[in-house]
């Protein structure tokens, strides 16, 4: 599939270099995506709205049934069934009864996919960290939300119909695990579902790229030491620091939010992050900007400056709740990574 999505993505930019040269600069495609079956669907400003999504039990009834809800964020190919397939296979390995876990995969669909439907909520790529949905031709004026404010809005109603509800665990792979790893920073729904015994665990597996909280980044040398970047060396990439990648220029659900809130918030809750140790080419959906590669050469070694970086800032904070783990022989494959008997054993630990 990966290979498969690969060839698509190539095709597509051929197409894209072509018209560009003929002058159609304005166009973006219509690209065929799976569309999920079910609907999340809600009122903002008098307005209905919907994204498309894969749900194991109706999500919206009153349940007493469900103890755990696992939520699937796809990746790049915006794959949302293939998340949710494999959401099914994770509670399959963790061996916890079917009609006590609630398995849901949102789909945050990018401009250019080609479905007609009234009040179906459009992204850029900027969904991945929290950006507002877009105004474009068959949904002109709708309201503007963050793919963040979607998610808080879907967690608030599965909390609301589930009373016996204690566990949220959020996974996201590449893309998936940039969304799932600033949610993690900035959500504001975390401490007031815990006051409610309601529990978030967040993991985060094999991203592009991370929110640092500080301007500093780290390189590793020939011997296997990480040491600080020289400043020389970003001065030809203004943007590093700039959200995504850092604290400065904030936009979307994080703009109006404080850099030493989002420090807070993400020091103190519990991030699973997994890095395959195979994940080290630099494929075609690397994150390969100026931006990115400030952070390492390829995913593997992202993951490891990143965690050199937290360690580094959070050593005269309180404990963190982290953990990392690294799994062996995969590279950029999310089937492998949660279903890895490793993961499965890290996994078992937050929900029973």
């Amino acid at each position: 599939m990966y290979s498969t999505m690969k060839k698509i993505i190539i095709i597509i930019l051929i197409i894209s270099i072509q018209l560009s040269l003929l002058g159609c600069k304005n166009l973006y495609f219509k690209y065929i995506v799976a569309i999920a079956p079910d609907r999340f669907t809600f009122e903002e400003e008098q307005t209905i709205l919907s994204i498309p999504m894969c749900s194991s039990h109706p999500f919206d009834t009153n349940s007493h049934q469900f103890e755990y809800a696992l939520i699937m964020i796809h990746g790049g190919g915006l794959t949302a069934k293939n998340y949710f397939e494999l959401g099914q296979q994770v509670v399959n390995s963790l061996k916890i009864d079917k009609n006590r876990i609630l398995v849901l995969a949102p789909q945050f669909l990018e401009k250019g996919v080609d479905i007609e439907e009234k009040g179906l909520l459009f992204w850029n790529q900027r969904w991945r960290g929290g950006g507002k949905s877009l105004s474009i031709d068959r949904n002109k004026d709708l309201p503007e939300l963050s793919s963040y404010e979607v998610l808080d809005r879907l967690i608030n109603v599965v909390t609301k119909q589930n009373p016996r509800l204690r566990r949220i665990i959020i996974l996201g792979h590449s893309a998936g695990g940039q969304f799932v790893s600033r949610y993690a920073a900035v959500n504001n729904r975390h401490e007031s579902l815990e006051k409610q015994g309601i529990f978030i665990h967040y993991v985060v597996a094999n991203p592009s790229s991370y929110l640092y909280l500080d301007g500093t980044r780290y390189q590793v040398t020939p011997e296997n030491e990480f040491l600080k970047m020289p400043k020389e060396k970003l001065t030809d990439c203004p943007g590093y620091n700039k959200y995504k990648y850092g604290l400065e220029d904030l936009y979307g659900y994080a703009e109006n939010l404080p850099p030493h809130i989002i420090r807070s918030r993400l020091m103190t809750r519990p991030v699973m992050f997994i890095l395959g140790m195979e994940d080290t080419d630099r494929d075609w959906g690397l994150n390969k900007s100026c931006e990115g590669d400030a952070q390492g050469e390829n995913r593997y070694e992202r993951g490891l400056l990143y965690k050199h970086h937290l360690r580094l800032f959070i050593k005269n904070a309180p404990s963190p709740k982290y953990i990392w783990l690294e799994i062996p022989g995969v590279d950029h494959d999310s089937s492998e990574m949660f279903t890895h008997s490793k993961f499965i054993t890290k996994l078992k630990t937050l929900v029973y």
